[in-house]
């Protein structure tokens, strides 16, 4: 009988500190923090020459910044803009180019910011129209920070888009990005 006591309560200690460790690591989960989510940004936007310092990561870059408007793509709901700030890119003869990227979603709701670092491949669809295509597979760690909720969070992404170029001389493209953001 002394035996089943004891198991009793050694079994009760256990099951305490189990359920004890679960909520102490619930109480550092913010239900104000996604940790996965997926956002579109749709626009066309004209290139306007920039040379800042992100807020949130304290880079300082200059380059052709792209604005557009952001939306939950669950949802369809406008929730913010996008900045996409092209530092370098480099355009081969079949029409592809390699680029370097920093992103800027600042989320409407709270003025928070998250920042991304991207090198991105672009392609033609075709010879016939002025369309082209980036598709950035899965990265671990292009999520580099930000600002308001996003302060500090590191994470990866994916990125499908198509542009239309066809007043790429102009400085104008016409943008449909779909981000798939995991934040660590």
């Amino acid at each position: 009988m002394k035996h089943s006591f004891l198991m009793y309560i050694l079994f009760f200690l256990f099951t305490t500190s189990l359920v004890s460790c679960d909520d102490n690591e619930d109480d550092n989960l913010s239900p104000e923090k996604p940790k996965q989510f997926t956002l579109q940004a749709i626009g066309v936007a004209t290139g306007i020459p920039i040379q800042t310092v992100i807020e949130g990561v304290d880079i300082e870059v200059s380059g052709n910044a792209f604005t557009m408007d952001l939306f939950n793509k669950e949802t369809g709901t406008l929730i913010g803009s996008v900045t996409d700030i092209n530092v370098f890119a480099e355009t081969f003869e079949d029409g592809s180019m390699q680029g370097e990227n920093y992103t800027i979603f600042t989320f409407d709701e709270d003025n928070s910011t998250l920042v991304m670092h991207n090198f991105i491949d672009m392609t033609p669809i075709d010879n016939t129209t002025l369309q082209a295509v980036i598709d950035a597979p899965k990265t671990e760690s292009n999520v580099i920070g930000g600002t308001g909720k996003f302060n500090g969070e590191l994470g990866g992404s994916t990125l499908n888009a198509t542009l239309d170029m066809t007043e790429f001389a102009n400085g104008t493209i016409g943008f449909n990005c779909t981000y798939g953001i995991k934040i660590n």
